[in-house]
């Protein structure tokens, strides 16, 4: 008997780093109870794949001030205490509160532009955040995957680049299948994958957290000379670094046909986001009854 679908796969999160910048926002629910966000950036420095690197970590903090039972949430204190630590904005890096965020879920973050173009990427979600010292910088997640696809990275002329992409679908609380895009760097890693997992497979993947700012490759002009400029991009990527031998045994893995289940309601509701975009920027574009006419302009 495969796993059951109702079952939420595992998918862990830890972050330690400084605390570079928190932003928040208060507001209540319908029945009137309050809840507080914060958004943090932390900047992680850790080494991994025989290199150090830097990453900007966005994490998302989310508490209402009572619980169900009326009794104030910790989680909640603990974003009261999140407003006394220093961050490197205001201080300085070496001055900054090292944070600790552990029982950090990654979720998918899916909108759509007023056009109805879906942008599709993920976020870092957290109740507990607490400062520590003396600990290694990390951005690291543990999860539960089913292999949708997989295929060599390809730049843009088509040439592959030795990366490893995997589709996977994660199952979420009540339900919810999420997808995320994950990278294999390591030479070894990727020829261990492409031997021992398949598509359909169920498997436990560990790995690294990037989130850092690289220089833009400039589009050349098909003629005439090019005015030197410097752009930089956003990378964002869940490096796999190592996970199970293979797929797991049919008791602890899911079935295909669950997954499809959950990928087309998924799939509905991605539509319907992109028809309510469509319709709302339809909407905002109507020009209003007492619009004077659109001036001509001869060009002449």
């Amino acid at each position: 008997m495969s796993k059951a679908i109702t079952e939420q796969g595992q998918n862990k999160v830890n972050v330690v780093g400084k605390l570079s910048s928190v932003t928040f926002r208060q507001g209540k629910f319908s029945d009137g109870r309050e809840y507080e966000s914060a958004n943090m950036i932390v900047q992680v420095k850790q080494t991994y794949g025989g290199r150090e690197e830097t990453s900007d970590v966005p994490v998302s903090l989310f508490a209402s001030r009572y619980t169900k039972n009326n009794t104030l949430n910790p989680g909640y204190t603990q974003l009261q205490e999140l407003k006394n630590f220093n961050t490197i904005q205001n201080v300085g890096v070496d001055e900054a509160t090292t944070v600790r965020i552990s029982g950090a879920n990654l979720r998918e973050n899916i909108f759509a532009s007023r056009s109805g173009q879906i942008i599709n990427t993920w976020q870092i979600s957290t109740s507990f955040i607490g400062s520590t010292v003396n600990m290694l910088d990390t951005a690291s997640f543990v999860m539960d995957i089913f292999i949708l696809d997989m295929k060599p990275e390809e730049d843009r002329d088509g040439e592959t680049t030795g990366r490893l992409l995997i589709k996977g679908a994660v199952v979420q609380y009540n339900e919810t299948l999420d997808v995320l895009n994950f990278v294999v760097e390591q030479p070894e890693a990727v020829e261990f994958i492409e031997r021992n997992w398949n598509m359909n497979d169920t498997v436990t993947v560990k790995g690294r957290i990037r989130v850092t700012a690289v220089e833009a490759e400039p589009v050349k002009s098909s003629w005439g000379e090019d005015v030197p400029e410097s752009t930089t991009r956003t990378v964002r990527e869940l490096i796999i670094t190592t996970g199970d031998d293979s797929g797991k045994e049919e008791d602890f893995a899911y079935d295909p046909a669950d997954i499809k289940k959950l990928f087309n309601a998924r799939k509905a509701r991605i539509e319907q986001m992109q028809i309510d975009a469509q319709n709302s920027s339809k909407k905002a574009a109507a020009p209003a009854a007492s619009a004077s006419p659109a001036r001509r302009y001869s060009w002449n």
